[in-house]
């Protein structure tokens, strides 16, 4: 049986509607009511892969829009397996940012995450495609980073 972690922290007025974003999200997307804990959960496999499907500015980007630091507390409980594939993501991110990325900023970056894969998939099935045909072609509309430089004519 894998333990889990409780955590208190005091964020940002918008990371709590970051939050609450995410929390509407999911629980829309799977018809069921779903908490904070559930959200980060189910979101934590892809930490690791937020390196390589934005840009990091774009990230730089978002922790200033959306700080951390903040006076509103929240409290969750996740799995303990979980808390440690994001804090791992959180220190390569942080060398990916060139900044230090704590553990509450990683879990902002993978609500970012959620936030435009939901908004890409719904502007996906307003074009006629099914929930579940947009979910799969929004895979590819991540933009990679790219060493090719075009040349203008």
């Amino acid at each position: 049986m894998t333990a889990d972690k409780v955590y208190n922290i005091s964020v940002s007025h918008h990371y709590f509607r970051l939050t609450t974003e995410s929390i509407r999200l999911t629980s829309n997307k799977h018809c069921s009511y779903y908490s904070l804990s559930d959200v980060i959960n189910e979101r934590a496999d892809r930490a690791n892969d937020l390196i390589d499907s934005y840009d990091s500015e774009d990230m730089r980007q978002h922790l200033r829009i959306i700080p951390s630091d903040g006076e509103v507390g929240i409290e969750f409980t996740i799995l303990t397996t979980n808390a440690a594939s994001i804090e791992t993501a959180a220190l390569a991110l942080g060398e990916a940012l060139g900044q230090t990325i704590l553990f509450k900023d990683a879990i902002s970056l993978m609500m970012f995450d959620l936030i435009v894969e939901r908004n890409a998939t719904e502007v996906l099935t307003k074009l006629g495609l099914t929930a579940s045909e947009a979910d799969a072609y929004r895979v590819s509309l991540k933009k990679k980073h790219s060493n090719v430089i075009p040349i203008r004519p």
